[in-house]
Parts: C-alpha cells; sequence; structure tokens
C-alpha cells in the first residue's frame, strides 16, 4: 500500500478472481483506514468487467442519500450528510467517506451505484422528516403518533445517555404497522422509509424479547430481502462490504445463514460464482471503535476481540507474525484439509477455510479517523 493504493501480486490476483466472480465481498473487521482503500481500489479496477453496484452496511435510504450528497459535493458533501443533525452512521469516518466518493464518482451520473442493506438504528428522526410532506390527510394521526414517540425517545436518550432508551432499540414496529394501513398507497420512497422502520424496530424487539437469535434472524432476513429485491430487477455484478460475520460463505460463525451464503447460491443459478475476501488488521495494527458522542477512538488490535475468542481469533490465529509486511493468502488449497475429524483444529478457521476464499491481513494497519477529529494524511 502506498498513498492508499494498492500494489503486488498479490493484489494482481484479487483482481483477477474478482473480475471473473458475479458477486465479490469483503468481509472486513470495522475501523482499518486500509480496508477502506483497498475496497475503493477494488471498485475502480472491476467497473471494466461489469460491477455496477456496491452495497454497504447502510439503511437503504441512508445510501440512497448518500450518494446524492456525493453527486452534489464529493467527499465534503458526504462528510456534511454524515454530521447532520439528526444522522449518524458507522460510516462517519473520513476513510470510508472518502471510500463512498471514490465509488460515486467512477459510476456515471445517471448511475445509482450505492446500496445499503442493512437495518437503521440511528436515523429515525431523520427518515421521519422524509416522510412529514408526503404524509395524506386520513394518515396524519398515525404519522403524529409515530413522531412523537421518536421525539419522546431521544428526549429520554439525552437525560440518560443510555443506547438501550434511543427510538429504535426501544419502541414497538406497531407504530409503523398503524401508519403502514392508514396510507395504503405509499411512493417508492415512502414505501422504502416505512419498510425499514418497521423492519429495524422489529429486528431491535425480537432481541428483547429472545436474545442474540432473533435478533439475527430476522436482520439477516431483512438483508437478504434487500439483495434479493435489487437482483430481481436487474442482474449487476456487486462488490458488497460488510463485517466479516456477514460476508461468509455458508452459515456465519453464528449460524445463521447471511448475505453471503445467498450470493453464492444467486450466483450458482447463472451458472456463476461469488468471490469472498476476509479482510482482517494484523500484528502492529490499530482501529477505529465507536465512543462516547459520535466519536471514533483508536485501539490496538492485537488487543481488540469483538467476538471474545481469545487467543484463538482469527487475526492471531491466520497472520505469520513474521511476515514483512501486508499478507494475501489464497485458502482454497487448504479445504481438502479441512474436512471432518478436526475436532482439535480451530472452528472458526475451518469454518473460514470453507466460508472465504481468500485472506488479507494488514501489517500495522491504521484507525479510520472520526469525522469528529482533524482529517489524516495518506496512509503509507
Amino acid at each position: 500500500m502506498s498513498d492508499g493504493r494498492p500494489a503486488g501480486p498479490g493484489w494482481d490476483w484479487l483482481v483477477r478472481e474478482a473480475r471473473n466472480a458475479r458477486f465479490t465481498l469483503i468481509g472486513e473487521e470495522h475501523g482499518v483506514a486500509e480496508t477502506a482503500q483497498l475496497t475503493a481500489a477494488l471498485f475502480t479496477a472491476l467497473r471494466g468487467s461489469g460491477y455496477r453496484r456496491f452495497a454497504i452496511e447502510l439503511s437503504p435510504i441512508i445510501a440512497q442519500d448518500v450518494e446524492a450528497a456525493g453527486r452534489r459535493n464529493g467527499v465534503q458533501g458526504i462528510e456534511d450528510f454524515l454530521t447532520g443533525a439528526v444522522t449518524f452512521t458507522f460510516y462517519n469516518v473520513h476513510e470510508e467517506a472518502r471510500l463512498l466518493a471514490d465509488v460515486i464518482q467512477a459510476a456515471p451520473r445517471n448511475e445509482r451505484v450505492l446500496w445499503g442493506f442493512d437495518r437503521e438504528i440511528f436515523n429515525d428522526r431523520y427518515l421521519i422528516s422524509k416522510l412529514e410532506p408526503r404524509v395524506p390527510p386520513g394518515a396524519r394521526a398515525a404519522f403524529a403518533r409515530l413522531k412523537e414517540a421518536s421525539t419522546n425517545a431521544w428526549a429520554r436518550y439525552a437525560r440518560t445517555q443510555n443506547p438501550d432508551d434511543m427510538f429504535i432499540l426501544a419502541e414497538d414496529s406497531g407504530l409503523v404497522v398503524a401508519l403502514q394501513a392508514a396510507w395504503p398507497h405509499p411512493d417508492r420512497e415512502s414505501d422504502a422509509v416505512l419498510r425499514t422502520l418497521e423492519a429495524s424496530l422489529a429486528i431491535e424487539a425480537a432481541e428483547r424479547a429472545g436474545g442474540a437469535w432473533p435478533y439475527m434472524e430476522r436482520r439477516t432476513q431483512w438483508m437478504r430481502s434487500n439483495l434479493a429485491a435489487l437482483v430481481r430487477t436487474e442482474s449487476p455484478k456487486i462488490l458488497m462490504k460488510f463485517g466479516y460475520n456477514h460476508m461468509i460463505r455458508g452459515a456465519d460463525y453464528f449460524n445463521a445463514f447471511d448475505l453471503g451464503a445467498m450470493a453464492d447460491e444467486v450466483a450458482a443459478l447463472t451458472g456463476d460464482r461469488a468471490f469472498h475476501i476476509l479482510v482482517l488488521p494484523g500484528p502492529g495494527s490499530r482501529q477505529a471503535v465507536p465512543g462516547p458522542g459520535g466519536s471514533f477512538g483508536s485501539v490496538s488490535s492485537d488487543e481488540f476481540d469483538e467476538f471474545r475468542a481469545g487467543d484463538q481469533r482469527l487475526t492471531r490465529v491466520l497472520s505469520n507474525a513474521n511476515a514483512t509486511g501486508h499478507e494475501v493468502i489464497d485458502l482454497r488449497p487448504l479445504r481438502r484439509l479441512a474436512m471432518r475429524g478436526l475436532e482439535s483444529w480451530n472452528a472458526d478457521v475451518v469454518r473460514t477455510i470453507h466460508g472465504y476464499d481468500a485472506v488479507v491481513i494488514w501489517k500495522g494497519a491504521h484507525a479510520a479517523s472520526g469525522l469528529t477529529e482533524p482529517r489524516p494524511g495518506p496512509s503509507r
């Protein structure tokens, strides 16, 4: 990586494999500057082989409006949108904003390129404000109840600073269902807003009622439905970038069948394939994690353990401590070894060998920098 641009035989191999696939899936550990830079370079390299869509871990309308902001004013437009009075996402770091701007710039102005497949967490006030001027008279009472509930929840959160008091994490989807019943024929964008709010509330309610598994099941269903809606209407090549639990082929690390599983099956229907790339911070790396007040803090990747796997976590098991630089590993030759009878093997490693085709491991990567922090210089 030189000034954020990848080069070398590992990079050339990744590009060749991705060009020959219908879907390329980047599964990341979040908050690493170099991963955003690699992704931007990969999308640009793949445009000529038919890649027209970039799917990200944002909700559908937020991704749509990020693209509109980027079309108006490039990376500054995106950063201004993401730091609005009632907007926040996990993309609120300079490197991710730059990635989105580069992807938008690589696509023709008349072609929508960004697609969000995920649920919403923070941006109910923004989404509700988009509905307000369009609500028909017969639905105004139901809309008023929805808006009031959102306003009250954020006022409560301002007092307690307890994330569980935020609207989408605290309220019931019945508020949106009632509005949908009173508004039977919304326009396309209003329908997308309503469905996103209803699904997001239902996902969080499932977790409150039943724990992690119902939450994962509902969230996975929602994301898969958004991918299905895109591929039903067109047949583009798609680059996707999500957390690595979502992008793995087959059952994920919690035994749910996520976007990664679906991509392979959809590709197989047309005789194509999906190419899965796992990207991890390796020894000596740092990464950004969310902090208070919309900030992001830098932590050591050697110590950060999101899945609580201890010394068995992939960032320690897969990397070569003696590597002099970044690593690219082709996992496919290992599959004949990772068969049954491997009870003594790390189960996550076995799953990764079959679920990912390639691994990129950064040596001494940099933490992404939050939008409330100064803009960083080039990564070298």
